[in-house]
């Protein structure tokens, strides 16, 4: 079974996760880029309006075929209680073409496990994931 390993990381913390994951697993990693990436106290600002209203973000372009894949592990960190608006952007322009998909859903508070935020996104997608996990990151 092939497998990949989809991360959106603004600040980097999922991405080392999501990579010793890929490593451990011996998956492919693939990383979601916007096209418009700000940086600082923006970025907060920016990407938790795009999630709490729900927007789309434009992304880089990438030339990942998912059907050579059976098996999707996807890394998303909490913007503003909802997953991250780059991870909705890719998951809505990529619906088609998903395999199985584990959410692994990447947190600073530890008293929250956010896998709600999957189960709406999975309404709205109209697709199931395989399985929902949170990670709390210090």
């Amino acid at each position: 079974m092939k497998q990949l390993v989809v991360v959106y990381s603004h600040s980097g913390k999922a991405y080392a996760l999501a990579q010793a994951y890929a490593l451990e697993h011996n998956a492919d990693l693939h990383r979601i880029e916007p096209k418009f990436n700000p940086q600082n106290f923006f970025a907060y600002i920016w990407f938790g309006y795009k999630s709490v209203f729900r927007k789309s973000v434009k992304l880089k372009e990438d030339h990942l075929n998912l059907k050579h894949y059976d098996h999707m592990t996807l890394f998303s960190p909490i913007h503003a209680g909802n997953l991250a608006s780059p991870v909705r952007s890719y998951l809505f322009t990529h619906r088609t073409q998903l395999p199985k998909v584990d959410i692994i859903v990447t947190h600073s508070t530890k008293d929250t496990d956010y896998k709600e935020a999957a189960h709406k996104l999975e309404k709205e997608l109209i697709y199931k994931f395989n399985h929902i996990d949170s990670i709390t990151i210090e």
